[in-house]
């Protein structure tokens, strides 16, 4: 009877043990339950009116209160993650400190839809934040904790139609445009006067000087690659100087060191023999691949310099060390030589070593000079003016700076100027 009194006392204390911590006594509530990591709540994306190209959005959130700390974790920054509508989202970048309640989502595609989550980062107490090097969008701290928020969205960037602090770069191509038309217009009609290039100007002699010697002629195209701006000029120059060679039945050597260039420089002459009226005259092996070794190419180029002894060489294009060699190998050889290049710091030597040569911007007018296309004459002169009036524009600008130092009065319409001309 006694183990019987003894039980049921015990189970009357744990009854009572129970209701007291129903009731929320002091005495059943020694150890509290731990605090939950809070997510970022109202959650707010909305397009970026500052971006034209519509390709970012404004995103805000709020954090609930004493959201801070949480035990033994402080909150030290948060993720952004985004995806289109119906895709698996993917963080786009991190946000680093607490206080931080906005931010803005960048290289999204213009005209989709995307979904937007947030996610606070817990770090454990005196952990430093960390993001991988190779991927930003990591979290590398040792015991980081993340709390993602809802998923909000679909939202859309919004582009811009017209970007109205570019109205001034439409006003100057809406003016060259006219400029070249005009002169394209007025180039059908009359013959376009051009000045002399005398290194143009002995491009004829030189193909005569080799047709009377009976000895062939030597072109190189320099040694950039085919999506270099004076190769692509080298080769309308060499497209002139093979349909006169064509005409005169001259061989014409161009050896290559890019396949491409090689490639595209065949397809040239062999169009200009065609146009020329002899295609059968035309021989593919006289343009041929070297080597893409600079000085190998070099080597190689001044070896047949040496053996062939063109009468003329023509060195058209973006030029390096190997010019002067190529220069003076073709100076010994007795060749008349003609060279045009826009790298400056090679035009000293093609000057010192060449009978004529073309500098700069003459090399890219060489083909509208040579063929008198009303096209091309037509850009030619187009562009020439455009330069006048920018010239024209420097000399107003300086004009009204200067005024506008010494005139109180034309200072703030001179600023007011400035800022629409995005200076």
């Amino acid at each position: 009877m006694m183990t019987g009194g003894l039980r049921q006392t015990g189970l009357t204390l744990v009854l009572g043990a129970l209701v007291a911590c129903t009731l929320g006594i002091p005495a059943c509530a020694q150890e509290t339950a731990p605090q939950s990591f809070l997510a970022p709540t109202q959650v707010r994306v909305q397009d970026d009116e500052a971006d034209k190209s519509g390709t970012r959005l404004q995103v805000e959130w709020t954090m609930p209160t004493g959201a801070e700390r949480v035990d033994e974790f402080v909150l030290e920054g948060y993720r952004i993650y985004a995806a289109e509508a119906g895709e698996e989202l993917v963080p786009f970048e991190v946000v680093e400190g607490a206080g931080t309640t906005e931010t803005v989502v960048r290289d999204l595609w213009p005209g989709k839809e995307y979904e937007i989550q947030l996610s606070a980062v817990y770090l454990p107490e005196g952990q430093k934040w960390a993001t991988d090097l190779k991927d930003p969008t990591k979290v590398i701290t040792p015991g980081a904790v993340e709390t993602l928020s809802a998923s909000v969205g679909p939202y859309q960037p919004a582009a811009a139609w017209y970007d109205s602090a570019k109205s001034n770069v439409l006003l100057v191509a809406l003016l060259y445009s006219m400029i070249v038309l005009l002169c394209f217009h007025f180039a059908r009609r009359r013959e376009t006067y051009i000045r002399p290039i005398a290194g143009l100007e002995a491009v004829n002699d030189a193909i005569g000087r080799a047709t009377e010697m009976g000895r062939p002629m030597l072109f190189v195209s320099g040694l950039s690659g085919i999506g270099d701006i004076a190769t692509i000029a080298s080769m309308l120059i060499l497209g002139h100087i093979a349909r006169r060679a064509a005409a005169y039945e001259t061989p014409i050597i161009v050896p290559c060191n890019d396949a491409l260039v090689m490639t595209a420089e065949r397809e040239i002459v062999h169009q200009a023999y065609i146009e020329a009226g002899k295609p059968d005259a035309y021989e593919p092996q006289n343009i041929f691949y070297i080597t893409d070794s600079q000085f190998g190419y070099t080597s190689a180029v001044d070896g047949i310099m040496v053996r062939e002894k063109p009468a003329a060489n023509f060195f058209m294009g973006y030029f390096f060390a190997e010019a002067l060699i190529l220069a003076e190998t073709g100076n010994m050889t007795g060749a008349i030589q003609i060279a045009g290049t826009d790298a400056d710091t090679q035009l000293p030597f093609f000057i010192t070593a060449c009978d004529y040569t073309l500098m700069g911007e003459e090399l890219y007018a060489a083909s509208a000079y040579l063929s008198r296309n009303p096209l091309l004459m037509a850009q030619l002169k187009g562009q020439d003016y455009g330069k006048v009036l920018l010239v024209a524009g420097l000399l107003v600008g300086v004009t009204l700076a200067t005024l506008a130092i010494f005139v109180a009065e034309l200072q703030p319409w001179f600023e007011k100027l400035l800022a629409w001309l995005q200076i």
